[in-house]
């Protein structure tokens, strides 16, 4: 590669500067940025520079490179040369890749139910506390959805938890496609779910509460041959108060959950007037 400007063949598909051409030709910073959009930086020892890409021309799937160029001075300080250096560290990305998508898997776990695939509750109270002090910052206002399952525990007994639990992932389904993307839905526990609406009124959580109900009324299911079953819920619908710790919060909207229960179940109860 002496004397040349081959060598971007061993790298790249096409004719294109090297980092040790630039450095050569005395490109100044900004110019090189052009060239490496990817991000370089300064070397930490002595001059030139270090950077890493993926270069999907070598071999078989492409190769991660870490490399370095630092200019070659004579003695009177002129640059007449460049030195490059290139490592392959494609295993270190693949194992650095592998540790990301398994602490991705990870936490992902540790905040889902293994059953509806939603939210559960250990993360639901670090979800409460982030957006009531979100609201409060900003002044906007938060809701919450408190939602049971009328008489589950009847068909429990009658048809076994294995059909009951694919009654629980059919409500999960159901509040998943009725809510907006801004919005959390939780398993709570058994058959109790909440959903966190921020930048919700009480009218519009109220809405959505009764599209979920009217919604999942009419899911049909099949627990054993020649029978077919409809299924209810309640819901209590709650607005934040200032000053409102996530505690309270959660527990009001139970009230108004079992209000609901408690005046004839399949019903959305806002909680106006509770006691």
């Amino acid at each position: 590669m002496l004397g040349t400007k081959d060598s971007w063949r061993t790298l790249y598909s096409s004719p294109r500067p090297t980092m040790a051409d630039l450095i050569v030709d005395g490109v100044l910073e900004h110019e090189i940025a052009k060239h490496y959009t990817s991000g370089y930086h300064r070397a930490l020892l002595g001059h030139g520079y270090e950077a890493e890409g993926f270069f999907p021309h070598l071999g078989k799937e492409g190769r991660w490179l870490f490399f370095t160029a630092a200019p070659l001075r004579s003695a009177s300080g002129e640059i007449v040369g460049a030195q490059e250096t290139l490592q392959d560290v494609t295993d270190r990305r693949k194992a650095e890749d592998a540790l990301r998508a398994s602490e991705r898997k990870y936490r992902e776990l540790s905040m889902t139910d293994d059953l509806t695939n939603l939210f559960n509750a250990r993360y639901l109270y670090l979800r409460a506390v982030e957006e009531i002090d979100r609201a409060e910052r900003y002044n906007r206002p938060l809701c919450l959805l408190m939602l049971d399952m009328d008489d589950f525990k009847s068909y429990n007994d009658t048809y076994g938890h294995p059909k009951g639990d694919l009654v629980l992932q059919r409500l999960a389904q159901t509040i998943r496609r009725c809510i907006r993307k801004t919005d959390s839905a939780f398993r709570y526990g058994g058959e109790e779910f909440t959903v966190l609406l921020p930048e919700s009124s009480l009218s519009e959580a109220v809405e959505i509460a009764e599209r979920i109900r009217r919604e999942f009324s009419q899911e049909s299911f099949h627990p054993q041959p020649g029978a077919v079953v409809r299924k209810t819920m309640s819901i209590g619908v709650t607005q934040l108060i200032s000053g409102e710790k996530a505690k309270a919060l959660l527990s009001r909207a139970d009230r108004i959950l079992y209000r609901a229960k408690r005046n004839g179940k399949n019903r959305v109860d806002d909680g106006e007037m509770l006691e």
